[in-house]
């Protein structure tokens, strides 16, 4: 066994008291210091606490501009560049080279026409013959327009040293075959080997069956006295008998 000291009682109650007193003090002591510690850790803690969490929120406040600058400036720097349309010049076109050629000269002589020495002339069976050439010279086709209510007739002359002037002599006749009466009608000149077209229009009012015989064309190469109507109708007299 071991060593054991056993004290004496009466000096015990006096330890006793000592230690009691003493372990009450110490108890005291210490439970003040970690009261004091505590509230000093408590005290200390707080001031950490709200100076980490102010520091920290406004450390942390920054980068959250940062990310509104940063998402501002993005969509700026994405736009796409506007795309330049091609510009396509267009070649220009050739020119083309019309050559100015002379109108053929018309056959001489002119084929078709009645002669009498160097004098052609013509007399188309239809009008629709010289429509063509009625309606490249504007005063025949004025002429025409007579024709709705006079009798007309027509005929293409030609001479190969040319003319001043034409006349034309015409007898009129009626549907029944009777002569209503002698036309003498003037025309204008006409260059050497020109052929030119007359419309032939008389006073004689236009009736079923009646018509323009052209008899004769004389080409003048004197000057026309003017003096003279250019429109000439002798009116053939028909006498009524009267039976009693």
């Amino acid at each position: 066994m071991g060593s054991r000291l056993i004290l004496p009682s009466d000096k015990s109650k006096g330890v006793r008291s000592f230690i009691l007193a003493f372990a009450l003090l110490f108890t005291f002591s210490a439970t003040t210091t970690a009261y004091v510690s505590a509230n000093a850790a408590t005290s200390t803690a707080k001031p950490t606490a709200k100076a980490t969490a102010k520091a920290t929120a406004k450390a942390t406040a920054k980068p959250a501009a940062t990310a509104k600058a940063t998402a501002k400036a993005t969509p700026a720097a994405t736009k796409k560049a506007p795309v330049k349309k091609k510009v396509v010049k267009k070649k220009p076109k050739k020119k083309k080279r019309i050559s100015l050629t002379p109108a053929p000269s018309p056959a001489w002589p002119p084929k078709g026409f009645s002669v009498t020495e160097d004098v052609y002339a013509k007399v188309p069976s239809k009008l629709k013959d010289i429509v063509g050439v009625i309606s490249t010279q504007p005063y025949l086709a004025k002429q025409v327009e007579n024709c709705e209510t006079y009798v007309c007739g027509y005929v293409q002359v030609a001479a190969a040293s040319g003319c001043l002037w034409w006349e034309a002599l015409s007898t009129i006749v009626a549907g029944d075959g009777r002569k209503l009466g002698d036309l003498k009608t003037a025309h204008g000149g006409s260059n050497p080997r020109e052929i030119r077209t007359f419309i032939i229009v008389s006073p004689e009012p236009l009736a079923s069956g009646t018509k323009s015989v052209l008899t004769s064309v004389i080409c003048h190469r004197n000057t026309r006295d003017n003096k003279d109507p250019s429109t000439q109708y002798a009116k053939v007299e028909t006498s009524t008998s009267t039976s009693n």
